[in-house]
């Protein structure tokens, strides 16, 4: 009994006439959605109710497996899969057949016949965790959602736990933006020859050059006025530092999702599925079914040895010199890993991308490839060389030059790159001199804080422990489909909606979705499997804790919360039935001859900057759905300032 019908045919394909496979198609229960679920009188116990369509579905392999011998049930090897088992289990053991539990982390006949071997149970230390998250998740959302229908007057808002703290990841990003005041810097180079070879000297400060700070330089080096005085600077001091660059390790799950969206421009939801789908097998050249990679959700990176020793067999036939010989030291996993899986990798590295590709489609074969690529490139060579640093002073200023110096590219090789830097570097000594003919000043501006993607959403969560890999995906889709977030050419920012909940929640549920108490509360998760806490325990903890801030005085939040320019009056009036268009508010139309002409105004200075217009109100950003940055007077529609980074 598996998950998915393709992961059955190919299990089929493995085993002889007498095994019958079937799939459940996911969870066959759940909590109910429209009643809370929890009985309070009962520890907590959670009433899990028939999935739609599932009860009939489920008739029909019981049916199945009342003709059986024994019966395997192969669900996901995490806790969801786990939790699935476990219903499985009641369903069936009345039955009175003998029942095992298979975790496959790959689907090949080795694994299978592997796990066939070990008849082994359910995993009753995960399920209690996989039931503590779900009920802490319920009780947050039944506890808080209708909060806020009550004070922000919208009765089809909702809440979730591990979303709520993502939701403010994305608002304080945007809060940043608002507040952002740009800064005008200089940076100061001297022209000119060096052993025959022309190079430019950098200034070197500790703080940024205002513009007074550089005509003071130029002064103390008497080049202003001119003519100038300064002919030339000596070489006093040399300074080298070792580069050893180490090729990037094997995928995690959140690794994999932020390569995939930076090279691909897969977004995570999309990336899962095709990683599904390889882990389940593709039917290849012999006409068999293969696996091709390892179980795609998982905080690791680490690497098994038989995995480990196949890339090093195919490394050393291939890539000879590539390849990192001699012992390896254990690569230390992530504060907040698991590490209950390996990391994401291919199951035979000489399924070579090329090979195999006119039995993937165009999108498989793209991340694929990714998932190859970087599981041989974790076993190659690092980097190495050196960088050096030539120190020119002249008083109590210093200018520099530095370069690189490769003695092995290791694994960059592996792309082809066999090029050699440029070896046109000066190779001085102290006392050799600098002859100076001009100098150039360059302005730059201090950039903003970027806007989120999926993937730097995602690698942030593994990161601090928020969320776990089989939920990275869902936590943003949910987001999404509420309408709290928008995504527009991969940049994620906060609606007007998403920004008044995170607001509301921020003020009076602090303590339950700050990122510290989120993580803490993951690793409580993980101390119920490994048994050194209890489900009803946390459970109870969490709810006695959120029921004292749901009786305690409403904080109210005096932040102006960013109205669409566009949206009428008598569309805030009429929110609670039309809050969709609140929602979509970021997605402001923007008329080019609205913007006054006297509107010369520093973009990106946000919250500190007083509307050029009207000099009452402030100015205030959000993303429009262009992509760009649109900026517009707190105090619209009262004053119509706007305008948007060009």
């Amino acid at each position: 009994m598996v998950e998915s019908p393709t992961k059955a045919a190919t299990i089929t394909s493995y085993l002889g006439k007498d095994w019958v496979v079937v799939a459940t198609k996911g969870h066959i229960k759940d909590l109910p959605p429209k009643s809370y679920g929890v009985d309070f009188s009962n520890s907590f116990e959670p009433e899990y109710e028939w999935l739609k369509g599932k009860k009939s579905l489920f008739q029909s392999i019981h049916t199945k497996a009342k003709k059986s011998t024994a019966i395997y049930i192969a669900s996901d090897p995490d806790r969801e899969g786990e939790i699935i088992a476990k219903h499985c289990f009641d369903e069936l053991k009345k039955l009175k057949k003998p029942m095992y539990r298979l975790r496959l982390k790959e689907i090949t006949k080795v694994e299978l016949k592997l796990q066939l071997q070990k008849k082994m149970g359910l995993d009753l230390q995960s399920i209690e965790s996989q039931i503590a998250r779900r009920v802490v998740d319920r009780i947050f959302g039944f506890e808080v959602s209708p909060d806020l229908w009550r004070k922000l007057k919208i009765p089809t808002l909702s809440a979730g736990r591990v979303q709520s703290t993502v939701l403010h990841w994305i608002c304080e990003r945007e809060k940043e933006i608002q507040r952002f005041s740009k800064e005008t810097y200089y940076q100061l180079k001297l022209i000119g020859t060096f052993l025959n070879q022309n190079i430019e000297l950098k200034y070197h400060s500790k703080d940024k050059l205002n513009f007074q700070d550089t005509n003071q330089v130029l002064k103390d080096l008497q080049i202003l006025p001119e003519p100038s005085k300064l002919k030339e600077l000596v070489l006093t001091h040399i300074k080298t530092k070792k580069i050893n660059r180490n090729p990037p390790k094997a995928f995690s799950t959140a690794s994999l999702l932020e390569s995939s969206f930076r090279s691909l421009k897969f977004d995570s939801k999309k990336t899962m599925r095709i990683a599904q789908s390889l882990f389940e097998g593709k039917k290849l050249q012999s006409g068999e079914t293969v696996g091709l990679i390892t179980y795609m959700r998982t905080d690791s990176t680490r690497i098994s040895d038989s995995k480990r020793e196949l890339g090093e067999v195919f490394l050393k036939t291939n890539y000879p010199n590539l390849l990192l010989e001699g012992n390896r030291k254990n690569q230390k996993q992530k504060k907040f890993s698991q590490d209950a899986h390996e990391a994401v990798v291919p199951i035979d590295p000489n399924l070579r991308p090329e090979l195999i590709r006119s039995y993937l489609t165009a999108d498989e074969w793209k991340l694929y490839q990714l998932i190859w690529e970087r599981f041989l490139i974790s076993l190659m060579k690092p980097e190495i060389g050196e960088e050096v640093i030539y120190e020119f002073p002249i008083g109590k200023h210093m200018f520099l030059y530095s370069f690189e110096t490769i003695f092995d590219f290791g694994f960059k090789n592996f792309y082809g790159t066999n090029e050699k830097r440029d070896q046109k570097n000066p190779l001085g000594k102290v006392g050799d001199q600098f002859f100076y003919q001009s100098y150039a000043i360059e302005e730059k501006e201090t950039e903003p804080p970027t806007r989120y993607t999926q993937g730097k959403l995602i690698q942030k969560m593994e990161d601090t422990g928020v969320g776990r890999p089989s939920t990275y995906s869902s936590i943003l889709e949910t987001l999404l489909k509420r309408k709290y977030i928008v995504e527009y050419q991969k940049n994620i920012g906060p609606s007007a909606l998403g920004m008044k909940v995170d607001n509301y929640l921020s003020l009076n549920f602090q303590e339950m979705i700050g990122e510290s108490f989120t993580k803490d509360l993951e690793t409580k998760l993980d101390q119920i499997t490994e048994k050194k806490e209890s489900r009803v325990q946390l459970v109870s903890s969490f709810y006695h804790q959120l029921q004292s801030i749901l009786k305690s005085p409403r904080k109210k939040n005096d932040e102006a919360i960013g109205k669409s320019p566009n949206q009428s009056e008598d569309e805030k009036k009429s929110q609670p039935k039309s809050h969709q268009k609140s929602n979509d508010s970021i997605h402001t139309k923007i008329e080019n001859n609205r913007a006054p002409s006297k509107s010369k105004l520093s973009l990106n200075q946000g919250m500190s900057q007083t509307c050029p217009n009207c000099l009452e109100g402030f100015v205030k950003t959000k993303l429009g759905k262009n992509g760009k940055t649109i900026y517009f007077c707190s105090r619209y529609p009262h004053c119509d300032y706007i305008t948007y980074d060009k």
